[in-house]
Protein backbone atom coordinates (compact mmCIF):
# COMPACT_ATOMS: atom_id res chain seq x y z
CA UNK A 1 0.00 0.00 0.00
CA UNK A 2 0.96 3.64 -0.40
CA UNK A 3 0.52 4.83 3.20
CA UNK A 4 -1.66 7.60 1.77
CA UNK A 5 -3.39 8.05 5.15
CA UNK A 6 -0.31 7.71 7.33
CA UNK A 7 -1.03 9.21 10.73
CA UNK A 8 -4.52 10.42 9.82
CA UNK A 9 -6.91 10.23 12.79
CA UNK A 10 -10.25 8.84 11.69
CA UNK A 11 -13.70 8.12 13.13
CA UNK A 12 -15.88 5.77 11.07
CA UNK A 13 -19.45 4.77 11.93
CA UNK A 14 -21.03 1.51 10.81
CA UNK A 15 -17.68 -0.27 10.98
CA UNK A 16 -18.80 -3.83 11.73
CA UNK A 17 -19.97 -4.96 8.29
CA UNK A 18 -20.41 -4.15 4.62
CA UNK A 19 -18.90 -0.95 3.31
CA UNK A 20 -17.72 0.20 6.75
CA UNK A 21 -15.71 -2.95 7.37
CA UNK A 22 -14.02 -2.76 3.97
CA UNK A 23 -13.27 0.93 4.47
CA UNK A 24 -11.68 0.18 7.83
CA UNK A 25 -9.50 -2.57 6.34
CA UNK A 26 -8.31 -0.33 3.52
CA UNK A 27 -7.75 2.76 5.65
CA UNK A 28 -5.78 0.85 8.27
CA UNK A 29 -3.61 -0.64 5.52
CA UNK A 30 -2.98 2.92 4.35
CA UNK A 31 -1.68 3.97 7.77
CA UNK A 32 -4.73 5.57 9.40
CA UNK A 33 -5.41 5.53 13.14
CA UNK A 34 -9.07 4.53 13.30
CA UNK A 35 -11.89 4.54 15.82
CA UNK A 36 -14.80 2.43 14.58
CA UNK A 37 -18.38 2.69 15.83
CA UNK A 38 -21.07 -0.01 15.61
CA UNK A 39 -24.12 -1.06 17.64
CA UNK A 40 -24.14 -4.86 17.36
CA UNK A 41 -21.78 -6.30 19.99
CA UNK A 42 -21.31 -9.69 18.30
CA UNK A 43 -20.58 -8.21 14.89
CA UNK A 44 -18.30 -5.57 16.37
CA UNK A 45 -16.32 -8.22 18.25
CA UNK A 46 -15.79 -10.18 15.02
CA UNK A 47 -14.79 -7.02 13.15
CA UNK A 48 -12.38 -6.01 15.89
CA UNK A 49 -10.60 -9.38 15.60
CA UNK A 50 -10.14 -8.74 11.88
CA UNK A 51 -9.14 -5.10 12.16
CA UNK A 52 -6.89 -4.92 15.22
CA UNK A 53 -4.04 -6.88 13.57
CA UNK A 54 -4.10 -4.52 10.58
CA UNK A 55 -3.07 -1.39 12.44
CA UNK A 56 -4.12 1.24 14.95
CA UNK A 57 -7.77 0.38 15.66
CA UNK A 58 -10.13 0.79 18.59
CA UNK A 59 -13.89 0.38 18.83
CA UNK A 60 -16.87 2.15 20.36
CA UNK A 61 -19.98 0.04 20.91
CA UNK A 62 -23.23 1.96 20.63
CA UNK A 63 -26.13 3.21 18.58
CA UNK A 64 -25.22 6.40 16.69
CA UNK A 65 -28.55 7.96 17.69
CA UNK A 66 -27.77 7.69 21.42
CA UNK A 67 -26.26 10.47 23.50
CA UNK A 68 -24.09 7.94 25.32
CA UNK A 69 -22.51 6.80 22.06
CA UNK A 70 -21.78 10.35 20.97
CA UNK A 71 -20.20 11.07 24.35
CA UNK A 72 -18.12 7.88 24.17
CA UNK A 73 -16.81 8.73 20.71
CA UNK A 74 -15.85 12.25 21.76
CA UNK A 75 -14.15 10.93 24.91
CA UNK A 76 -12.15 8.35 22.97
CA UNK A 77 -11.06 10.85 20.31
CA UNK A 78 -9.99 13.24 23.04
CA UNK A 79 -8.05 10.68 25.05
CA UNK A 80 -6.52 8.80 22.14
CA UNK A 81 -5.85 11.56 19.62
CA UNK A 82 -6.52 14.99 21.10
CA UNK A 83 -7.76 16.04 17.65
CA UNK A 84 -9.55 14.57 14.63
CA UNK A 85 -8.65 14.68 10.95
CA UNK A 86 -11.41 12.69 9.26
CA UNK A 87 -14.99 11.85 10.26
CA UNK A 88 -16.95 9.41 8.07
CA UNK A 89 -20.67 8.98 8.64
CA UNK A 90 -21.32 5.56 7.14
CA UNK A 91 -23.97 4.02 9.44
CA UNK A 92 -27.40 4.00 7.78
CA UNK A 93 -30.63 2.06 7.47
CA UNK A 94 -33.19 1.37 4.74
CA UNK A 95 -36.35 1.04 6.80
CA UNK A 96 -38.84 0.52 3.96
CA UNK A 97 -38.51 -0.82 0.44
CA UNK A 98 -41.31 -1.01 -2.13
CA UNK A 99 -43.74 1.52 -0.66
CA UNK A 100 -44.00 5.16 -1.67
CA UNK A 101 -43.60 7.79 1.01
CA UNK A 102 -47.20 8.14 2.30
CA UNK A 103 -47.80 4.38 2.09
CA UNK A 104 -44.90 3.53 4.37
CA UNK A 105 -45.59 2.12 7.81
CA UNK A 106 -45.72 4.74 10.55
CA UNK A 107 -42.33 5.46 12.06
CA UNK A 108 -40.23 4.34 9.08
CA UNK A 109 -39.42 7.86 7.93
CA UNK A 110 -38.69 8.99 11.47
CA UNK A 111 -36.28 6.09 12.00
CA UNK A 112 -34.57 6.80 8.68
CA UNK A 113 -34.08 10.46 9.48
CA UNK A 114 -32.83 9.70 13.00
CA UNK A 115 -30.02 7.43 11.82
CA UNK A 116 -29.27 8.73 8.33
CA UNK A 117 -29.46 12.49 8.98
CA UNK A 118 -29.78 13.51 12.62
CA UNK A 119 -27.06 11.19 13.92
CA UNK A 120 -24.46 12.58 11.46
CA UNK A 121 -25.61 16.11 12.29
CA UNK A 122 -25.29 15.62 16.04
CA UNK A 123 -21.99 13.73 16.00
CA UNK A 124 -20.43 16.28 13.66
CA UNK A 125 -21.54 19.13 15.88
CA UNK A 126 -20.05 17.39 18.92
CA UNK A 127 -16.74 16.73 17.16
CA UNK A 128 -16.26 20.14 15.49
CA UNK A 129 -13.91 21.41 18.25
CA UNK A 130 -11.67 18.35 17.75
CA UNK A 131 -11.87 18.64 13.96
CA UNK A 132 -10.74 22.26 14.18
CA UNK A 133 -7.62 21.00 15.97
CA UNK A 134 -6.99 18.42 13.24
CA UNK A 135 -4.79 18.46 10.17
CA UNK A 136 -6.72 19.31 6.98
CA UNK A 137 -9.95 18.20 8.67
CA UNK A 138 -12.69 16.65 6.57
CA UNK A 139 -16.16 15.19 7.13
CA UNK A 140 -17.61 12.72 4.63
CA UNK A 141 -21.33 11.98 4.68
CA UNK A 142 -21.92 8.64 2.97
CA UNK A 143 -24.97 9.38 0.86
CA UNK A 144 -26.45 7.63 -2.17
CA UNK A 145 -27.41 8.24 -5.75
CA UNK A 146 -30.91 7.34 -4.53
CA UNK A 147 -30.91 10.71 -2.77
CA UNK A 148 -29.96 12.76 -5.82
CA UNK A 149 -32.58 14.87 -7.59
CA UNK A 150 -32.82 12.24 -10.32
CA UNK A 151 -32.95 9.48 -7.71
CA UNK A 152 -35.99 11.04 -6.07
CA UNK A 153 -37.91 10.39 -9.29
CA UNK A 154 -37.36 6.64 -9.05
CA UNK A 155 -39.89 4.30 -7.36
CA UNK A 156 -39.58 2.69 -3.94
CA UNK A 157 -37.26 3.10 -0.91
CA UNK A 158 -38.91 6.47 -0.37
CA UNK A 159 -37.83 7.24 3.20
CA UNK A 160 -34.26 6.18 2.36
CA UNK A 161 -34.22 8.47 -0.69
CA UNK A 162 -35.58 11.38 1.32
CA UNK A 163 -33.08 10.86 4.15
CA UNK A 164 -30.13 10.84 1.74
CA UNK A 165 -31.47 13.89 -0.06
CA UNK A 166 -31.60 15.65 3.32
CA UNK A 167 -28.07 14.45 4.10
CA UNK A 168 -26.88 16.01 0.84
CA UNK A 169 -28.49 19.27 1.87
CA UNK A 170 -26.84 19.05 5.28
CA UNK A 171 -23.47 18.57 3.59
CA UNK A 172 -23.90 21.77 1.62
CA UNK A 173 -25.00 23.77 4.67
CA UNK A 174 -22.05 22.48 6.72
CA UNK A 175 -19.60 23.26 3.94
CA UNK A 176 -20.88 26.83 3.80
CA UNK A 177 -20.75 27.29 7.57
CA UNK A 178 -17.19 25.97 7.93
CA UNK A 179 -15.72 27.23 4.67
CA UNK A 180 -11.94 27.47 4.96
CA UNK A 181 -11.94 25.52 8.25
CA UNK A 182 -13.36 22.02 7.63
CA UNK A 183 -14.09 20.31 4.31
CA UNK A 184 -17.49 18.62 3.98
CA UNK A 185 -18.22 16.15 1.18
CA UNK A 186 -21.03 13.77 0.28
CA UNK A 187 -20.07 10.38 -1.14
CA UNK A 188 -22.05 7.93 -3.25
CA UNK A 189 -20.72 4.41 -2.61
CA UNK A 190 -22.69 2.94 -5.49
CA UNK A 191 -25.00 -0.05 -5.42
CA UNK A 192 -23.05 -2.86 -3.81
CA UNK A 193 -23.75 -6.23 -2.22
CA UNK A 194 -24.44 -5.53 1.46
CA UNK A 195 -27.28 -6.22 3.88
CA UNK A 196 -28.73 -2.90 2.74
CA UNK A 197 -27.90 -3.15 -0.96
CA UNK A 198 -29.01 -6.74 -1.40
CA UNK A 199 -27.61 -9.64 -3.37
CA UNK A 200 -28.58 -8.28 -6.81
CA UNK A 201 -26.22 -5.31 -6.56
CA UNK A 202 -23.53 -5.24 -9.26
CA UNK A 203 -20.67 -4.08 -7.02
CA UNK A 204 -18.96 -5.19 -3.82
CA UNK A 205 -18.07 -3.21 -0.69
CA UNK A 206 -14.37 -3.15 -1.58
CA UNK A 207 -15.30 -1.07 -4.64
CA UNK A 208 -16.93 1.51 -2.39
CA UNK A 209 -13.93 1.54 -0.06
CA UNK A 210 -11.57 2.35 -2.92
CA UNK A 211 -13.90 5.08 -4.12
CA UNK A 212 -14.07 6.58 -0.66
CA UNK A 213 -10.28 6.58 -0.38
CA UNK A 214 -10.06 8.57 -3.61
CA UNK A 215 -12.60 11.00 -2.20
CA UNK A 216 -10.93 11.60 1.15
CA UNK A 217 -7.61 12.21 -0.64
CA UNK A 218 -9.01 15.11 -2.64
CA UNK A 219 -7.36 18.49 -1.95
CA UNK A 220 -8.47 20.00 1.34
CA UNK A 221 -9.90 23.02 -0.48
CA UNK A 222 -12.56 20.81 -2.11
CA UNK A 223 -15.77 21.10 -0.11
CA UNK A 224 -19.53 21.17 -0.53
CA UNK A 225 -19.63 18.68 -3.38
CA UNK A 226 -20.96 15.19 -4.13
CA UNK A 227 -18.49 12.51 -5.26
CA UNK A 228 -18.48 8.96 -6.59
CA UNK A 229 -15.24 7.07 -7.12
CA UNK A 230 -13.29 10.29 -6.67
CA UNK A 231 -15.23 12.15 -9.37
CA UNK A 232 -17.84 14.89 -8.82
CA UNK A 233 -21.46 14.00 -9.57
CA UNK A 234 -24.68 15.99 -9.72
CA UNK A 235 -26.76 16.56 -6.60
Amino acid sequence: MSNSLLGRRVVLTGVSRGIGLEVAKLFLSEGAHLIGVAKDPARLAVAEKQLAPLGSFSAVLGDVTADATMDAVCAQVTSRFGALDLLIHNAAIMAAHDEEILAEEAGKLEASLAINVLAPFRLTRALVPLLKKGSSPRVVNVSSGAGSFDGLKEPGIASYRLSKWALNGLTQLEAKEFEGQISFLAFDPGWVKTDLGGSKAPGVPADSARGLLKTVLLPETVSGQFFKDGQPIAW
